[in-house]
Formats: C-alpha cells, sequence, structure tokens
C-alpha cells in the first residue's frame, strides 16, 4: 500500500488490477462476458478462468470498489444534466448533503475544499424535471444553488489505468473490444428482433444500475424483460455504436483504491482563448477530464474545469504545477478544489422522472452507498 492509504482502502489482487484495467472500457457482449474475460486475459499471459473472474469481480463489489458493471450514458444524449454547487457553514454540512443525497436525481455528492464546499451532480430526464429538482434542493436546504451545466466537452476519460500493487498491467486490445454481435447480423435479422420504444425504455432502465451479479447476466435481463439474450446485446452495442453509451464496463469508485487526492481544477480563460488552451490542457497525461461551464458572476469567475486524480496530495500539487507552467498559464487566475469526502456515488437515473419521498430529517446517508458509484471525486 503507498502511504496515503487508509483502513478504508479496499485491497486488491494482481488479477482484479488486471480485470479492472481490461475491462473499464469493453465489458464483453457475449452469453458468457467471464469467461470471454479469461479467454482475453488469457492471450496476454494472464492466467485465470470464467469463475475466478467472477468471484475476484465480485469481491471488487464487496469491497466497494465497484460503483456497477455497465453503461455510462453521454448525458446529452440520454437526458438533462448539470454539476452544481451549494456554499455550506461547515458545521452543517453532513446535514445539508444528508438532504441533497436524498434526491434519486443527484448521483455524484462530494465536499471540497472551498467556500462553494458541496459539489453534486444532477441528472433527470429532461429539463423540467431537472429545473424542478434543483429548485426542491434549494427549498429544503435553504440555500441558494449555482448550477453550472457542461458547455463544451474536451476530455472525460474516468476509465484511467490503475497501479495500486505495484506491478503493470498487461493490456489486452482487440479491434473490437465490445464484441459487438449485432454486427453479424443482416439488416432483415435486425429488423426482426429490434426493439420497440417501450421496450428501449425499460431496457435502459433496467442496465442504468448495472448488471446483475450472474454469469450470464444478459440472460437474466433478458428474461425479466420477456425478450431474448440477443436482443438486449444487440441493443446495448446498437447504443455503443449510435454514443448514447459512451462506455460500457467496469465503473470503478477511485477512492476506494486510494486515489484520494483529487483535485479540481478551475481556471478563468479568456473566451476567445477557450479552445485553444483547453484543447492543450485536455492532452496533458494527469488530466482526466476538462470541460468548459458558465461563469456565475461576481461569485464563480472560472470557465473551464479538468480533474486530476491521485494518491498523494503533493504529487498533484506539484502535476499542476507543471502543467501551468508547461501551458503558460502562470497569468490566469485558477483555484484548486480537492475532495475530502464522497457523501454519494452512482450511475446517472435518467428513466426516473418522479422526486423520491425526502425526508428532511435524516442527515447521514453515507453508509447507504455501497450499490453505487462513479464521479469527479
Amino acid at each position: 500500500m503507498t502511504k496515503n492509504m487508509t483502513k478504508d482502502t479496499a485491497i486488491i489482487s494482481q488479477l482484479q488490477q488486471d480485470i479492472i484495467n481490461n475491462s473499464q472500457k469493453g465489458f464483453p457482449l457475449t452469453s458468457k462476458p467471464y469467461k470471454t474475460i479469461a479467454e482475453q486475459l488469457a492471450r496476454v499471459n494472464v492466467v485465470t478462468n470464467e469463475q475466478e473472474v467472477f468471484a475476484a469481480i465480485d469481491d471488487l463489489d464487496n469491497q466497494q470498489v465497484l460503483s456497477r458493471v455497465g453503461p455510462v450514458f453521454d448525458h446529452k444524449k440520454a437526458g438533462a444534466s448539470t454539476l452544481a454547487a451549494l456554499a455550506v457553514p461547515a458545521k452543517d454540512l453532513d446535514k445539508v448533503a444528508g438532504i441533497v443525497n436524498q434526491f434519486d436525481q443527484v448521483n455524484h455528492n462530494y465536499g471540497r475544499e472551498h467556500t462553494y464546499n458541496l459539489w453534486f451532480v444532477v441528472t433527470a430526464s429532461d429539463m423540467v424535471a431537472l429545473k424542478s429538482t434543483i429548485v426542491n434542493i434549494e427549498l429544503l436546504t435553504g440555500l441558494p444553488v449555482l448550477v453550472l451545466p457542461m458547455e463544451a466537452s474536451y476530455h472525460i476519460d474516468l476509465a484511467f489505468s490503475i497501479n495500486v500493487t505495484g506491478v503493470e498491467s498487461p493490456f489486452y486490445s482487440p479491434e473490437n473490444k465490445h464484441l459487438n454481435q449485432s454486427s453479424t447480423l443482416t439488416e432483415s435479422q435486425n429488423d426482426e428482433i429490434s426493439l420497440s420504444d417501450s421496450e428501449k425504455v425499460t431496457l435502459r432502465g433496467a442496465i442504468e444500475k448495472g448488471l446483475p451479479t450472474h454469469l450470464s447476466p444478459y440472460q437474466v435481463i433478458a428474461e425479466q424483460l420477456a425478450l431474448s439474450e440477443q436482443q438486449v446485446m444487440m441493443q446495448i452495442a446498437n447504443w455503443q455504436e449510435d454514443g448514447l453509451i459512451r462506455r460500457f464496463g467496469l465503473v470503478i469508485k477511485h477512492r476506494k483504491l486510494g486515489y484520494d487526492a483529487n483535485a479540481m481544477v478551475v481556471w478563468n480563460i479568456p473566451n476567445d482563448d477557450m479552445d485553444s488552451v483547453a484543447q492543450k490542457l485536455a492532452k496533458c497525461a494527469p488530466v482526466s477530464l476538462c470541460y468548459q461551464r458558465p461563469r456565475r458572476l461576481p461569485d464563480w469567475p472560472y470557465n473551464l474545469f479538468c480533474m486530476i486524480h491521485g494518491t498523494d496530495r503533493s504529487l498533484v500539487l506539484q502535476q499542476i504545477s507543471q502543467i501551468t507552467e508547461q501551458l503558460g498559464l502562470e497569468s490566469i487566475e485558477k483555484d484548486v478544489l480537492f475532495s475530502f469526502k464522497a457523501y454519494k456515488q452512482h450511475g446517472a437515473r435518467y428513466c426516473r422522472t418522479k422526486t423520491s419521498k425526502i425526508n428532511v430529517g435524516k442527515t447521514d446517508n453515507s453508509n447507504d452507498i455501497k450499490k453505487q458509484g462513479q464521479a469527479h471525486g
């Protein structure tokens, strides 16, 4: 373990690290996906089998390393989404975080080192539902919400490789990692097994929280929805092809692996320089996220956000200094917001349109997130 790891940090095997590094973007669309993963790993000399892979992933789930095995949707195509923040008195932070957590539409919620110290993501089926959620949060917390929707995305990749064992993982790189079975079907066969709009909505809702824990997860979903296994796999593959699903695989809670020195760096970039600076920043190796959001003057002057994830705070600060100097941004106003607590993490719930029942008296949901997952933290 590194010096920053604590008793809350999960301990994982080399096999588990190898699985994580090979399956964050390409969980197989096959009848026996865990067997397929074992076969893929065998090609890079990692000896394992279906049962061992299944047990390794299940253990990651039990250790709360996994958010889910399933989709990460493109928020622009899937519904409405925004980053939001509250400036909460320090003594009330846990209480207010608990209130925010009770909204199903809130899928990520982090404490950060700043006057705006509670940062969360709201997702909904459409803008009406999104705005309604924000209004309700303001009513229940008594605080104005800083609303910062994404205006442009320059780099989004939270599926970065990890090394917590000290041994680099080998990487399996097939031409088509997710094994799109629908590509082998003729046009007429595709038409015969294509889903209706209502079936697509139901399937999306079924996979949002992740695949069921089963050796044949697509068959389980198919039986639940009165579909065929082939229909389920084909539709997921189609969603990947058209970009609704940005990636399909293991979604990791990086803080559980010791990546708890995570900084959101915000910059006040002149509008005319935005594209050139953002494109350079997005190419910097430590940066896992880079996107433009609106200023909210006078309280929030920043319009470019990037994330740097690390296990050591001093190293992350060093990386930020190097990037600043490398890109000539010394004169640009910036701030660094380290996260210090993950209050809530799970996949976006676009298919839910109703606000969950709110209990203002409940103040701490931090123990209720075992099956929830990935964000900017």
